[in-house]
């Protein structure tokens, strides 16, 4: 490995978070590898936040003052411009870090442009409910994001400075909100495949009120999918409209929206993937029988 020591710039967009945010730097000071920069982009919060970041008196962690009007990939790319290090990586300022985060990631540094991981999932509660999983992203790396959806949880995401220079900055779309991660991961693709995803499990995800929870995000997806839809084959399309639509519906399902469920796991049988088209087939019948039962109650 290069002799030079490795240096990641964190970036911590926060808004109104006083309360996750010690949690999230506590986080980076516990590393067992410490030499990092993080660079808080606060969206002008309206609590204490500003007041505990400062309270840290530690010249690695910056704060920023920057408006977004509601786009996060703005606090992000203000982030990178103003960061110093040889490598990127992004934290949400409600998630966190476990101690040996950065250096499990060192080991990939020199073969690897891009690093991630799963996460633990928690609500408001210590204990974890899941896991937020990555996972390996097989051939040609924007196709499989395109068709087969986000593989990458953003909190784990550990990027070579380089090539983000190279891609240029996170989209600032507002009809990309909550995508905008996704949408970044299919344009590093285009010009890396050199991805590597560590099947483990290196902080803590807090659900919260994540957008990507919300039936808006359905909508999203699908504006993604059409801007990209352009770069697959015929049966490729078919396969990622498919497997969006039974997204969609598992979404649906998950608002207990059974009717609109319903409807999108039939859409996803029109799929030349049998175990897309069994899946959703199990998923209309339990669909079904979950709303004739609440419906009883």
């Amino acid at each position: 490995m290069n002799s030079k020591k490795p240096f990641f710039s964190i970036i911590i967009p926060t808004y109104n978070h006083a309360h996750f945010i010690e949690r999230c730097l506590d986080s980076l000071l516990n590393q067992s590898y410490q030499n990092w920069e993080a660079i808080v982009i606060n969206n002008f919060s309206e609590d204490n936040t500003i007041e505990i970041v400062k309270g840290y008196r530690d010249i690695r962690i910056r704060l920023i003052n920057n408006a977004n009007g509601g786009i996060i990939a703005v606090s992000r790319n203000k982030g990178i411009a103003e960061s110093k290090g040889d490598w990127i990586c992004f934290l949400d300022s409600d998630d966190w870090w476990y101690p040996n985060k950065l250096e499990v990631c060192l080991p990939y540094l020199e073969n690897y442009d891009l690093i991630h991981h799963d996460l633990d999932i928690y609500s408001n509660v210590e204990e974890s409910k899941g896991i937020a999983k990555g996972r390996v992203l097989n051939g040609n790396i924007a196709t499989d994001l395109i068709i087969h959806g986000n593989g990458l949880v953003n909190s784990s995401v550990v990027i070579r400075k380089s090539i983000v220079c190279l891609v240029g900055e996170i989209a600032e779309d507002i009809e990309l909100i909550a995508v905008e991660d996704y949408e970044y991961w299919i344009r590093i693709a285009r010009v890396t495949g050199r991805f590597k995803y560590i099947d483990e499990s290196l902080g803590g995800y807090c659900e919260g009120d994540n957008l990507s929870y919300s039936t808006r995000q359905i909508g999203r997806v699908k504006y993604l999918l059409d801007r990209y839809m352009q770069d697959l084959t015929r049966e490729e399309q078919k396969l990622a409209i498919s497997r969006f639509h039974f997204s969609a519906a598992r979404k649906y399902d998950h608002f207990s929206m059974y009717s609109e469920a319903r409807l999108y796991y039939l859409y996803s049988l029109r799929t030349n993937s049998f175990r897309i088209a069994l899946k959703a087939i199990v998923g209309y019948i339990l669909s079904y029988f979950t709303m004739k039962y609440r419906n009883r109650r």
